[in-house]
């Protein structure tokens, strides 16, 4: 199977999830050991795979404050950390990829969960979320209409 930014999207989700673990220095050595030593699947855009990871580590206050402020039944603890990476990635691609649209980081996410989680987890993850893109939506309206009062 020829690598695609799908597979790159999993081995992301993949080093997001293990540097909940191991606190690796540098990501790059992470990426190209888990790749000559756990993955089958090449990589068809390592730079993609090291901005996902980086972004995530970059922004991951703003990225779990979004998490455990949408998931208020879950405190953040008590998110899997399968379900946590997940999120953590989507999340970064929602907030700070302009080029992914928010409809494909999600699909992507549940993707992902169906593979690598709990039978329920899919839901789970989709309506997270889905009430983050709709909080965002929802600020956004706000002010576009604060700017057009003025």
């Amino acid at each position: 199977m020829k690598p695609n930014r799908k597979t790159d999207r999993k081995h992301a989700f993949c080093l997001v999830f293990q540097r909940d673990f191991d606190a690796f220095e540098d990501i790059s050595d992470a990426l190209h050991y888990y790749l000559e030593n756990f993955s089958e699947e090449g990589a068809s855009e390592p730079d993609f795979i090291l901005g996902e990871v980086y972004g995530v580590y970059e922004n991951l206050e703003a990225i779990d404050g979004h998490i455990a402020e949408t998931s208020s039944a879950w405190d953040i603890s008590r998110i899997s950390k399968i379900d946590l990476a997940i999120m953590r990635l989507a999340v970064y691609e929602i907030l700070y990829d302009d080029k992914i649209p928010d409809g494909t980081s999600i699909n992507e996410a549940v993707e992902l969960a169906k593979a690598f989680s709990a039978e329920d987890a899919g839901k789970f993850v989709n309506g997270v979320l889905g009430k983050i893109v709709r909080k965002l939506k929802e600020g956004e309206n706000a002010d576009a209409d604060a700017d057009k009062s003025l």
